[in-house]
């Protein structure tokens, strides 16, 4: 009886030790997301109207009133090649990532997106040009790229980024990713 609940007990310990299997780390290159490059993750429009009157000089009888649309399109993200040596820490199933900040990637304000909504000319003053057009889109353009630092667009790109790279280290086999980012000033393209 004795030897029986000695190979019991053998027994027992020896499937209880078979079922906890610990999870091995992964081993996979943890810096090969570098070779993605630029990640961009947010994509904003920023459209802006242009009112203008212009009465003209003293001696210019009638005046000339536009109303102009543009848009802008604004596309911002991460570099993952800028992640540097020491940027990545493994300990077990867990990985930490420290992302360089977020950044402006493209701005591109499509001409099939301008248009002259209005345009008024009264008495005996001309058009206006396609150069005054121009110049007052210019100005448009300037406009967008001071308003879109007051936009969620960085923030919203580190918030993508950071749900990409979890999906992305989570499929390689690890159990907890933490995603921190480094923190710098909101730059003009």
């Amino acid at each position: 009886m004795r030897y029986s609940v000695f190979i019991f007990l053998f027994i027992s310990a020896l499937f209880s030790s078979c079922g906890e299997k610990t999870k091995e780390p992964p081993k996979a290159d943890v810096y090969e997301v570098k070779d993605i490059g630029l990640l961009s993750t947010s994509e904003y429009t920023i459209g802006k109207i242009i009112k203008l009157t212009d009465e003209g000089e003293w001696y210019a009888l009638g005046d000339r009133k536009i109303l102009m649309s543009c848009k802008a399109k604004i596309k911002a993200g991460v570099d993952l090649k800028k992640i540097k040596e020491g940027d990545i820490t493994v300990k077990g199933n867990t990985i930490t990532i420290v992302l360089p900040p977020a950044e402006y990637t493209s701005f591109t304000m499509d001409p099939k997106l301008t248009h002259t909504e209005m345009e008024s000319v009264s008495g005996l003053r001309q058009s206006f040009s396609q150069s005054e057009k121009y110049k007052y889109m210019r100005q448009a353009e300037k406009s967008i790229r001071r308003d879109m630092n007051d936009t969620n667009i960085l923030k919203d790109a580190e918030t993508n980024a950071a749900m990409f790279l979890e999906d992305f280290y989570e499929q390689m086999g690890f159990e907890e990713v933490i995603v921190k980012h480094e923190k710098s000033g909101p730059k003009d393209d």
